[in-house]
């Protein structure tokens, strides 16, 4: 198993949350930019459309840029509105309920299924002029819901193990090459954390990552989520989920509760960003934002996996999707072509909304990114290798049952919630949802 490794250089590189907050009809204050730079919001019609994302600085200039270069391209104006993470759901759901959403729409792929469900989504199964092809072959149904595709994939992620290699080589240890088990994981992180010595621990507290469990049930071979979208996992799986955590946590070889309950929210105040812990998972963005918090050397390379069962996948950070009720769907679904296959536009945009859904992207981009960004890419070439795709979007749910779990490990780290009475409250709230 290689490791994809960078050195800090200081680029800055946001982080896009995969964590989906529920859909809520409140409405929220948006930015509007207008089309070009635009400080207009034009009405839809022939030659025109709106196009809406999240995003923050770097995320704004890369898509900026490459709408310039459509708008220049295709002679289609285009009115923009973007805004950060927080609030982006409850304006676009306000915008949906009010029949005035925009054109293009930035989805995620949680929040897809609701919103085809209402039928405020655009069947893009068989649309003249979008090549979906190009997309990597795990990636092309992500923005399907019961076999109609309503996304496509703008921008892929996967998750990884992080680690600080100057504390790893202080600590004399290293993760095993090749296949490997969570038990050798946790035995790597309670001996990093014996010769590193108090106050900095092995691997930070995973247990509440939803994303990391569903990973344990796939090593098995089994789908977390059923076609339905019932949950496959047992009480028994969760039960050895969190206990091989709250071991961890006794041995020393994770930070006890209160160090992670402080290290929540803000990557920069994650034990991994402030030297305190060794090893730690996250997504391929969290990735380059490390090194861009840190003055270490890093490097990302798969988690813990079973080469007859992959249990990684490559999964969407972001997707275009088109409203149902576009007046120019044409030309929102030239948009999304455009940055799927143009040379210009992929360079414009780069990394900077997660790594590109293509081979032929990441090929192009090759050599020309710095050094974080391209062990970023590398890591996803070896994802797209080594992985097994979803068999089935994210169900209705989703979001919350993530946000349970991370509710319920901590729980258990502070010794307010017993093992048993936290799987009993998680499967009971998902089965009655």
């Amino acid at each position: 198993m290689s490791r994809s490794h960078a050195r800090r250089t200081g680029r800055h590189i946001a982080v896009i949350g995969t964590a989906v907050l529920g859909v809520s009809l409140a409405l929220a204050g948006c930015g509007v930019g207008g089309a070009g730079q635009g400080d207009n919001q034009p009405q839809d019609g022939p030659g025109r459309i709106r196009a809406t994302w999240w995003g923050t600085d770097s995320e704004n200039q890369a898509l900026n840029a490459a709408f310039d270069d459509f708008v220049e391209a295709s002679g289609v104006d285009v009115a923009r509105e973007t805004q950060a993470w927080d609030g982006y759901w409850d304006r676009l759901a306000t915008q949906t309920a009010g029949r005035n959403a925009p054109d293009l729409i930035m989805q995620a792929g949680s929040q897809i299924p609701d919103y085809a469900g209402r039928g405020a989504l655009m069947d893009l199964s068989a649309v003249d002029g979008l090549d979906t092809d190009v997309v990597d072959e795990g990636l092309r149904d992500f923005g399907a819901v019961d076999g109609t595709l309503y996304g496509v994939v703008a921008a892929a992620n996967a998750m990884g193990l992080v680690t600080n290699d100057d504390l790893m080589e202080q600590a004399g240890v290293s993760v095993p090459d090749g296949e490997y088990t969570w038990d050798q994981l946790a035995e790597v992180a309670v001996q990093a954390s014996e010769e590193l010595g108090e106050d900095v621990w092995g691997i930070q507290d995973g247990g509440g990552d939803l994303i990391l469990f569903i990973l344990t049930v796939r090593d098995d071979g089994r789908e977390f989520y059923g076609d339905d979208g019932s949950i496959n996992a047992t009480r028994e799986d969760l039960t050895a989920w969190l206990q091989y955590w709250q071991d961890l946590r006794d041995a020393g070889g994770a930070p006890p509760a209160d160090v992670t309950a402080e290290g929540q929210g803000e990557l920069p105040n994650a034990p991994l960003a402030q030297g305190r812990a060794a090893m730690g998972f996250g997504w391929t963005q969290d990735y380059v934002s490390y090194t861009n918090l840190m003055d270490a050397d890093l490097s990302i390379g798969l988690p813990p996996y079973n080469a007859e069962h992959p249990s990684l996948w490559m999964n969407a950070a972001s997707l275009w999707s088109v409203s149902a009720r576009s007046e120019n769907p044409d030309a929102a679904v030239a948009a999304i072509d455009h940055f799927l296959t143009d040379e210009d536009a992929i360079e414009k945009i780069g990394v900077n909304i997660g790594m590109p859904p293509s081979q032929e992207a990441r090929d192009q981009l090759e050599g020309t990114l710095p050094a974080e960004e391209q062990a970023a890419m590398d890591y996803m070439d070896e994802v797209a290798e080594t992985s097994t795709p979803l068999t089935r979007l994210w169900p209705a749910g989703f979001a919350e049952q993530r946000t349970l779990l991370a509710e319920l490990n901590e729980a258990v780290a502070f010794g307010e919630m017993t093992i048993p009475e936290a799987v009993d409250e998680f499967f009971a709230t998902a089965e009655s949802a």
